[in-house]
């Protein structure tokens, strides 16, 4: 209010706290109280591991309430590993687009293939990726297309082979040794179509 006296109206407002569930209670009640933006984030959140769940709830939550305006995602460690993470909450509630995004399954008995392997590089070769497409990467063909019909293109692994599937349709059935660069060759097509459009 001192400010305010003052004429003074141009600010932003932080309230971090280490603790998520403080932290959210405590914007929730500010949020409803002050007309001033709001920059949003847990402090001193910990290591990568730690402060990316921390802060991916607490931000998460926030901002799914519609309460924020600027963001900061504090980590222990290198500050780029800070804006991926933010992208990345920001882009998996839909508020942002960042490019290409990945989902995979977990394993089950059904998985016949290295899934931890094939969806780490499918996710560091989308990384230069900047068009909005979803891509799934999945253990089995048996629900591996279903379960990630949503997805613009993905892969499912089987016993020695597996497919690549368009929005939960097989396009092709090949080896898993040639299954990430045929997903690959499969966007790179869609992208050069959409490009020339």
């Amino acid at each position: 209010r001192i400010l305010e006296k003052l004429d003074y109206k141009q600010m932003k407002i932080s309230i971090k706290a280490t603790e998520v569930p403080l932290m959210v209670e405590a914007y929730r009640k500010l949020s409803d109280k002050i007309p001033y933006p709001l920059h949003i984030g847990v402090t001193e959140a910990g290591t990568i591991k730690q402060g990316t769940i921390k802060s991916a709830m607490g931000i998460g939550a926030l901002l799914l309430d519609g309460i924020g305006d600027t963001l900061r995602v504090s980590l222990t460690g290198d500050p780029i590993h800070e804006i991926e993470v933010g992208k990345s909450i920001l882009s998996n509630l839909g508020l942002r687009n960042f490019g290409a995004t990945m989902i995979s399954c977990p394993t089950c008995g059904r998985c016949q293939v290295n899934l931890f392997d094939m969806a780490s590089i499918v996710e560091e070769r989308l990384a230069s990726i900047s068009a909005p497409i979803k891509v799934a990467v999945m253990g089995c063909v048996v629900n591996g297309p279903g379960e990630a019909r949503e997805a613009d293109f993905g892969i499912a692994g089987g016993k020695g082979q597996g497919i690549v599937f368009r929005k939960g349709e097989v396009l092709k059935t090949v080896p898993e040794s040639e299954l990430v660069d045929t997903l690959f060759r499969e966007i790179d097509q869609y992208l050069e179509t959409i490009d020339k459009e």
